[in-house]
């Protein structure tokens, strides 16, 4: 015997009840159960009503603060037994404004007609509570609305019909009745109404208190649905942004802002729509690639992409170009936000990589004693393939009895044989001619418009650091994009910045504790890298990434893109209402990677990069890499 007879355990169990011989009237709650907001305070709708409300007065005050405080009047009223009833009607809030605050008649009926249209339109079906809806309908049961809201019958029907669902005989709301649920008089009144006895009604809602509780104890049968939020919390999802923020900025005043709310609302909604589905009590993201993209990683995507597009505008850039691989996710994103403002310009998407870029990053044969790989997994062998582009002797030519100049050509290098190896190499294999050509194809495939064409008023996006990439795209081509970073290090972009005079902008203007490879990770292409052009100037690849490398990120963009999609459908016409700092959104992902809990981990259990460029390896283990670097972060930092 359960204590709480309105716990259930799966959808399944609460079909069991709905079907029931001895159930003959099933009674839905309306807000949480069967429809959803993306936005986790009622509050918050009022915030988007600003901007219908600035276009009919000149008043600088928040209509969202003159809506609850009129709404709060009437509440107060009814406490002081100034009104004889236990609710209030939307057209009453607004007779409010109007008496009590001075707002203009026209501009109340206004008001409240964008309120319920606005309402409308943000709301969606929960797909668990449609289909115990559709399991009352398909059983022969009656069914009925039982709501507390200020919105009358009409308007409910219009959600109602709105959302798919069809065959209600009744709807019990509290604003036309003067009955609530939470005082339980409303059952009464509803199972009177009904010429029912209250044990044949079975209530269905997702406030334990007013919906089950308070039920149960006016004789109702009860089955709680729990909200998405109130999952999203219980498993503690997004926790962690907490601990990456509390000794820098008050998390509780950011995650108060309409827009961070309305996205941990969209990952519930979206998430938690089965409030019993399996979930890992010991993870964050249910050890899912795909929540944590719609949960996390979306969050930090769209604020990135919201930050390159003022970037564009602010600068005026004609020509948007993001960087293979790493900027191949924003630019999706972008692709995105470019469907609900043709003023932004096109995208392309430049072949490029340190690799590819080589011959530019090291434009003079001294250069060579700088080249950025860790010398420690480099060889003699590994070294010839990656110079190819400034020496033009075959393998069997440089090549003998096993060495490369003098040295063993598979053991691996110390700093002084890398100085000794460069130094024999400038003199022996060194071939100006072909270094120019190869600088010469760069050129060419980043200006004739192939592929793409950088130009003084295009930009360019890449995940960062150093700026080598920029600076070797100045060296071969001449011409000084506007650069776009994730985020950059400190003396080498500066460096880079003085000596060619381009600007990098960085979306966060520090370099944060964790590896950059997972996040890379997230934001790539899964595919194989550009390691040069041909004599046609086409890109050309290596052999690309291990067998079962895109499972994870390509699950992890999808869950964000999706979120991106869904952000820009509810919210594309209100950016001004629904607004957020970017660094606040952009912390659940980074939270994520800096405390990602053991059993998260193992999305990247599996997962093996390539570096053969910096690293001269293709199986560094990326969980390998997130415990090595959180090993390192200081004890302070922890």
């Amino acid at each position: 015997m359960k204590d709480k007879t309105w716990i259930y355990n799966s959808l399944e169990e609460i079909e069991d009840e709905i079907v029931k011989s001895d159930t003959r009237v099933i009674s839905f709650d309306l807000f949480d159960t069967l429809v959803v907001r993306p936005v986790e305070r009622c509050e918050d709708v009022f915030e988007m009503l600003d901007h219908f409300y600035a276009n009919l007065s000149e008043a600088m005050i928040s209509f969202a603060k003159l809506r609850i405080e009129a709404e709060s009047v009437l509440r107060r009223r009814i406490i002081n037994k100034e009104l004889e009833t236990e609710d209030i009607k939307l057209t009453d809030i607004y007779m409010v404004l109007q008496s009590e605050f001075g707002i203009p008649e026209y501009v109340c009926k206004k008001m409240l007609s964008h309120e319920m249209e606005l309402e409308l339109s943000i709301l969606r079906p929960r797909k668990s509570g449609k289909r115990l809806f559709e399991k009352a309908i398909e059983s022969g049961k009656r069914v009925v609305i039982c709501s507390d809201m200020y919105l009358e019958k009409d308007h409910i029907k219009s959600i109602l019909d709105a959302n798919g669902y069809g065959g209600v005989e009744e709807i019990f709301v509290s604003s036309e009745a003067g009955l609530r649920k939470i005082s339980g008089n409303l059952y009464t009144y509803m199972a009177k109404e009904l010429g029912v006895k209250p044990e044949d009604i079975l209530h269905i809602g997702d406030n334990e208190e007013s919906d089950c509780r308070v039920a149960s104890l006016n004789g109702l049968n009860a089955a709680y649905l729990p909200n998405t939020i109130k999952m999203y919390y219980s498993y503690g999802c997004g926790h962690q942004v907490e601990k990456i923020c509390h000794d820098l900025t008050d998390w509780q005043v950011a995650g108060n802002s309409v827009g961070i709310g309305a996205m941990r609302q969209m990952a519930a909604n979206k998430y938690f729509d089965d409030p019993f589905r399996l979930f890992c009590p010991e993870s964050d993201y249910n050890m899912d690639p795909y929540f944590v993209g719609y949960g996390a990683l979306g969050m930090e995507l769209l604020a990135l992409t919201r930050w390159i597009m003022d970037n564009i505008r602010v600068n005026n850039i004609d020509r948007m170009i993001f960087a293979a691989r790493d900027g191949y996710l924003p630019m999706k994103a972008f692709e995105i936000l470019r469907k609900y403002d043709d003023s932004i310009p096109v995208c392309e998407y430049a072949h490029i990589s340190r690799r590819s870029l080589l011959s530019a990053i090291m434009l003079k044969k001294e250069d060579l004693y700088a080249l950025p790989v860790d010398i420690t997994y480099q060889t003699p062998a590994k070294l010839m393939v990656l110079l190819d582009f400034c020496h033009s002797a075959s393998s069997e030519e440089y090549v003998k009895d096993g060495k490369i100049l003098g040295l063993d050509k598979d053991e691996n290098l110390t700093k002084d044989t890398f100085i000794r190896f460069i130094k024999a190499f400038n003199e022996n294999y060194y071939s100006l001619e072909k270094h120019e050509k190869s600088i010469g194809k760069i050129k060419e495939y980043l200006t004739s418009g192939k592929e793409v064409r950088v130009t003084n008023t295009s930009a360019i996006f890449d995940m960062g650091y150093s700026g080598r990439i920029p600076a070797a795209i100045y060296k071969a081509t001449g011409l000084s994009p506007r650069i776009l970073f994730f985020h950059g290090d400190t003396r080498d972009s500066f460096r880079y910045q003085k000596k060619t005079g381009m600007k990098i902008d960085c979306f966060i203007d520090f370099k944060p504790y964790m590896e950059s490879s997972m996040r890379e990770y997230s934001y790539l292409e899964a595919a194989a890298s550009c390691i040069g052009y041909d004599d046609d100037i086409n890109p050309v690849f290596d052999i690309g990434p291990a067998p079962g490398y895109s499972d994870a990120c390509e699950k992890m963009q999808r869950g964000a893109l999706d979120f991106i999609a869904d952000f820009m459908e509810f919210f594309s016409e209100f950016k001004d209402e629904v607004q957020f700092r970017n660094h606040d959104a952009a912390m659940p992902f980074e939270a994520f990677l800096r405390f990602c809990s053991e059993k998260d981990k193992e999305i990247y259990e599996s997962v093996l990069i390539d570096d053969e460029l910096w690293g001269g390896r293709r199986d560094i283990n990326l969980k390998y890499l997130m415990n090595s670097r959180l090993s390192k972060i200081p004890e302070y930092a922890r």
